[in-house]
């Protein structure tokens, strides 16, 4: 099933603790395309590399051309090319889309990566070999929360967690940060292994976040909790609050989501 097994336990286990009443909706099925406006809230799992060749356009063209050179180190496969033209062109409808700024989104390891390169930001093709840190391959990391008035310092609760790993790719952290007032709408405010690995991005613009670990398989409750609850709260003021909020005009301030 597209959204996981351990996604679809985990929102079925904390909707029903806050008695909620939720359907699972599959937006890429073989049947059909659903209509992404008419769901409450968006996850987008972990699964497949993403092609290089959908965001090398983005970035200047002498660094298009180191992309170019280690592209080999992306995995292609046949679900990764669907996924990469169903997930592209469901956010930029998204971003498109000023009725959609209260639909929550949350990306978890590929889904973050989504996110990172919809906003023009490449990512590190293998981390082995490009910052010469071992692939993330089933692997218990230790997260650190860079920013204390951060969505993922709230939902924690403390500065510094645990995160299951299982990828090989990543946010590429030095080129956000050398160009970091391209993006004024986001920031990285979780890393690991010294400082060099994205674990958590936010968006200050709409209630999205974006992370690298995978808290459906976390061992710590608290945190697999926090982050389901985040969404699955998010979802439900957006089904009840958010298009009264939006055609009354009533837009937030900049702030966490």
């Amino acid at each position: 099933n597209y959204c996981g097994r351990w996604n679809r336990w985990a929102l079925r286990r904390y909707a029903r603790k806050l008695g909620y009443k939720i359907d699972i909706i599959n937006l890429r099925s073989n049947k059909q395309t659903i209509d992404y406006t008419q769901v409450d809230g968006i996850l987008i799992p972990g699964g497949s590399d993403i092609n290089p060749e959908i965001y090398i356009s983005q970035v200047p063209s002498e660094f298009a051309e180191y992309l170019n050179s280690v592209k080999h180190l992306y995995n292609a496969s046949k679900i990764g090319e669907i996924r990469d033209e169903f997930e592209f062109s469901l956010l930029k409808d998204y971003f498109a889309n000023e009725e959609s700024r209260y639909q929550p989104i949350l990306g978890i390891c590929r889904g973050m990566q989504v996110l990172t390169v919809s906003q023009g930001i490449p990512l590190y093709l293998d981390i082995k070999t490009e910052l010469g840190i071992k692939n993330r391959r089933y692997t218990l990391d230790r997260v650190n929360v860079q920013n204390s008035e951060s969505l993922i310092q709230e939902i924690a609760g403390r500065s510094s967690f645990r995160g299951v790993k299982l990828h090989h790719q990543g946010l590429r952290l030095d080129y956000f940060l050398e160009n970091q007032d391209k993006w004024p709408h986001l920031d990285v405010t979780a890393t690991s292994n010294g400082g060099r690995i994205a674990e958590v991005l936010e968006f200050y613009d709409r209630p999205i976040l974006g992370v690298q670990y995978h808290p459906e398989w976390t061992l710590f409750s608290s945190m697999r909790k926090g982050v389901y609850d985040w969404f699955l709260k998010r979802s439900c003021f957006n089904k009840v609050m958010g298009k009264r909020i939006f055609s009354e005009r009533k837009l937030t301030a900049k702030g966490k989501f």
